[in-house]
């Protein structure tokens, strides 16, 4: 972006986060809306997701190349990953980025492999059936007793700064999301990001700015709006939508 011929920036997110949170000197497009701005086809593209739609935006791509976008290419980790980068020279961004239970579940079968901390008791007593990840994905956190919250958020900071060793040469798209009962969540998130700003903080961890940005991009960290109890809501309600929409109509008795 900064060379004497950038590339052209879209934005493909949906129109309310384009609206929400522009991205600067990006050109806003659908993903439906690209094969027909042929005058791309000429010039150095970069698509711009949310992070989280990573297969839709890498199907996208493949099928514009085949179209003649030759020059097409996708932002790994999407806005996400934009974000980190900027942060080396844009001052701090927030670690746990807040997350709705549906943008989630929709993200579930977008190709990345991720990691739930869980400092939900109602979730960790639920059946594993209905955990939104296999076992070996999801690590439990848990505090008793006096200082109760402090206890978790510290809890919560180490199992995150543990899984951010353990998958930065993983081969494939890593994400983490944070449940908590959604009780607690608003009076934690703030505390979490405080205990674990000193890990991203370059000057203090005495890493790079380029360094603590692919740490955050390596793993991107969030914190689901609402917690456990948003979860089995949205679940309950998509379920709902697609019985019925399997349902046939039927033609009301005594029809002329």
């Amino acid at each position: 972006m900064q060379s004497a011929q950038p590339p052209t920036l879209v934005d493909v997110r949906p129109r309310s986060l384009q609206r929400a949170a522009p991205i600067a000197r990006a050109l806003q497009l659908e993903l439906s809306d690209m094969a027909s701005k042929r005058f791309l086809q000429q010039t150095s593209v970069v698509l711009l997701g949310t992070g989280l739609d990573n297969a839709e935006v890498d199907q996208a791509c493949r099928q514009l190349r085949q179209q003649g976008f030759a020059q097409l290419q996708a932002v790994r980790g999407g806005v996400r990953a934009w974000q980190a980068a900027k942060a080396a020279t844009a001052g701090s961004q927030p670690l746990l980025q807040p997350l709705d239970a549906q943008t989630w579940i929709a993200a579930l079968g977008q190709g990345m492999q991720w990691t739930v901390i869980s400092a939900s008791e109602a979730m960790q007593r639920a059946p594993q059936a209905q955990w939104p990840v296999p076992p070996e994905q999801l690590v439990a956190v848990r505090a008793e007793g006096k200082e109760r919250d402090a206890k978790l958020v510290a809890a919560i900071a180490r199992a995150y700064q543990d899984r951010l060793k353990r998958v930065r040469h993983a081969g494939y798209a890593q994400g983490l999301v944070v449940i908590t009962d959604g009780v607690v969540s608003d009076s934690l998130r703030a505390q979490v990001e405080n205990t674990l700003a000193p890990s991203t903080d370059a000057s203090k961890a005495g890493r790079s700015a380029s360094e603590t940005s692919a740490a955050m991009a390596t793993l991107p960290a969030y914190w689901l709006d609402g917690g456990w109890q948003s979860y089995t809501q949205q679940v309950a309600q998509t379920a709902a939508i697609q019985q019925t929409a399997n349902h046939r109509l039927q033609a009301p008795c005594g029809r002329l």
